[in-house]
């Protein structure tokens, strides 16, 4: 049961470091089982950093959010395929929690993220005072230069992913979230 929160999740350099493997090697582990063909599980044992999916698994367990993604991936991925890779990689609690509207729409204006964040939050004005953003310095650049609060903005080294600062960040703008809402609703 989700408590109103919502994280706008991207993947790549925040989960997925690349290294070894990348979203194109988990639609081709796809597109092979769909064929009968070989798949090589170490793609879904290393797909998501370790460390990363422990520090989001326990703000997930701290905070039951619902997860809205942002990512690049749901431009070569269809919902069914995300849930697959998610449940396969040790991330079903991510898979349970997806929004109905699981995905940001994508920007006509490419590496816009903001832009595509803000069509979501226009299009669930009930979120609109309960989101928080996980996103990388490289794809989430044009965050800090939007209207979005940077309060509820983490951003993530590249290639180094979600560790304990970004962690603690997430922490206290999810802490920070609650304790508006609770003001809101007395």
């Amino acid at each position: 049961m989700s408590n109103g929160l919502v994280v706008f999740l991207d993947f790549d350099d925040v989960i997925c470091l690349n290294a070894p493997y990348g979203g194109y090697d988990a639609k081709l582990a796809l597109s092979n089982e769909e064929q009968a063909l070989p798949t090589n599980y170490q793609i879904w044992h290393q797909l998501f950093d370790e460390s990363a999916k422990n520090h989001l698994r326990r703000l997930h367990n701290s905070w039951m959010p619902t997860y809205v993604i942002s990512s690049s991936w749901r431009g070569i991925f269809e919902k069914v395929e995300i849930l697959s890779i998610l449940e396969r990689c040790g991330l079903d609690f991510v898979a349970l929690h997806m929004h109905e509207d699981w995905s940001t729409p994508k920007s006509t204006v490419q590496g816009r993220r903001s832009s595509e964040i803000g069509g979501w939050l226009r299009q669930h004005p009930e979120a609109t005072q309960s989101w928080v953003i996980l996103d990388d310095t490289h794809s989430g650049k044009d965050l800090l230069r939007s209207t979005l609060d940077l309060s509820f903005i983490v951003l993530c080294q590249e290639s180094i992913g979600l560790q304990q600062a970004e962690a603690e960040k997430m922490q206290q703008a999810l802490q920070k979230r609650h304790e508006q809402a609770n003001l809101r609703s007395r």
